[in-house]
């Protein structure tokens, strides 16, 4: 997608409305990401290799009964359900295939926990603080499936009572990715599948959005180590002058802070302190070589705490080839990988006013635009 075609949605009101909001103002899109995303989970069979497709609507009702993340969003998160509800009446479609279209990572722990080959390396994310003039960036490149390609979307969310005007990059039909809050507080997210999970822990899609509410770093990390979470993620929380970056499963909260990197922090689709891990570790290690490439790819690039980094030396990073075949910027391909692409690159400028520069696709062959405040 070119950034200049990326649906830019407002969103004010009650939860509800939000959500009803967000479902009209792109219920083709909805529609169409829905087919997409259940004809992907039906590709996963587990029989030989005939071609047979598992039924979707068998699939998910498994999915759903055996978990139960409703709990933790009720205790955690109730407006953003609410969110959930209106989106489904906007886009008029069923409530447990948009509440489903949240809990992608949970369903690839689901899927791998039936030793089926779902995808595991999916982001690249980074934060370097103080820069030229003070400016601090982070941010990440979302590496997705493919068929979410055409349905990017992002979100303006107005300001309310005690809760800050927020950019939210995410697909359509779905309450958020990642993004950055008027306060200047930034959230980027990267699965680690190897870590332990909670079928009754807060779903990512919910603590994003949970987080981006606060107004400070300091808020967002308390709110990262009270809950439970459903799978093992890589969070790194950003402001001006302060990264912080944290592993957390289901059964711990692990911040990685090396002291040689002066602030800076990078990550990929591995544990680099966090040990908790489950069973579904032997299952990610043939795809271990391509997080450690990306990682490798964006540390040389922005790693050297002795030269001052630009902007056109983050885009640079993200958009690197340095590898080959585990490139950081992946161009679309649809036909070889259900992570087929980089489906969109978020920055987050953070000075005296945030803001953020989005490509709408890889950063590699998309422009990135810029995206500020009305509040400020």
């Amino acid at each position: 997608m070119k950034t200049s075609d990326l649906p830019v949605i407002e969103l004010s009101g009650t939860p509800r409305e939000r959500g009803r909001t967000h479902g009209e103002a792109v219920k083709p899109l909805i529609a169409n990401l829905v087919n997409r995303w259940r004809d992907d989970l039906g590709s996963f069979y587990k029989g030989d290799s005939s071609g047979k497709k598992e039924d979707p609507d068998k699939y998910l009702a498994t999915f759903f009964k055996e978990t139960n993340y409703i709990k933790a969003i009720k205790q955690w998160a109730p407006d953003l359900l609410d969110e959930v509800q209106g989106i489904a009446e906007g886009a008029e479609q069923d409530f447990h295939d948009i509440l489903g279209l949240q809990l992608v990572d949970e369903e690839w722990v689901f899927g791998l926990r039936r030793r089926l080959n779902k995808p595991t390396t999916k982001c690249t994310a980074f934060g370097v603080p103080n820069q030229d003039k003070g400016v601090s960036f982070a941010g990440q490149n979302l590496d997705a499936p493919s068929w979410i390609e055409g349905g990017q979307v992002l979100l303006r969310l107005a300001a309310t009572e005690g809760c800050p005007e927020t950019l939210i990059f995410t697909m359509a039909g779905n309450i958020g990715i990642n993004g950055l809050n008027a306060r200047g507080l930034g959230i980027t997210v990267n699965t680690l599948a190897q870590l332990n999970y909670s079928v009754e822990g807060l779903p990512v899609g919910f603590i994003v959005r949970s987080l981006l509410k606060e107004n400070s770093i300091d808020q967002a990390e308390e709110f990262l180590r009270a809950i439970k979470h459903a799978s093992g993620q890589n969070y790194i929380l950003s402001s001006s002058g302060d990264m912080r970056c944290f592993e957390c499963c289901a059964t711990s909260v692990a911040r990685y802070a090396p002291k040689q990197n002066r602030g800076r922090v990078f990550h990929s689709n591995h544990p680099l302190i966090n040990r908790d891990e489950s069973a579904l570790k032997e299952l990610t290690n043939h795809r271990l070589n391509n997080s450690e490439a990306r990682l490798d790819s964006i540390c040389h690039r922005l790693g050297n705490t002795t030269q001052t980094l630009t902007l056109d030396d983050i885009k640079a990073a993200l958009a690197a080839h340095d590898d080959p075949d585990n490139p950081v910027s992946r161009n679309t391909n649809s036909e070889s990988d259900s992570i087929g692409f980089t489906a969109g690159s978020s920055i987050y400028e953070l000075g005296d006013v945030p803001r953020m520069h989005l490509a709408a696709g890889p950063p590699c062959e998309t422009a990135f635009e810029l995206f500020e405040f009305k509040t400020l």
